[in-house]
């Protein structure tokens, strides 16, 4: 390996290095916000099931199925299903 690929490769290892912990900061906020979703969804639910309503609203679930989807595509489906059964807790 020459100077200059030594060079290269190192640089490359400082980007990646970099890269990692920006997304390792990215992930902490999301599932810092997942948890903060958590919160208020349940006391949504509270607060509906408490005036004789339903825990889930299904068509508030479908607009935000359809959010996710249009913003990323087919996986927001996958995603928002996710974060929608994460933050509905148990009945």
């Amino acid at each position: 390996m020459t100077t200059t690929d030594q060079s290269a490769s190192s640089d490359l290892d400082t980007l990646v290095t970099a890269l990692r912990a920006r997304i390792d900061d990215v992930d902490r906020t999301v599932l810092h916000l997942v948890q903060e979703r958590r919160v208020l969804s349940r006391r949504i639910q509270d607060a509906r099931v408490t005036a004789g309503g339903v825990r889930v609203e299904h068509a508030r679930e479908r607009e935000i199925l359809d959010a996710y989807s249009a913003t990323i595509g087919a996986d927001g489906v996958a995603l928002a299903t996710a974060v929608l059964r994460t933050c509905r807790g148990q009945t």
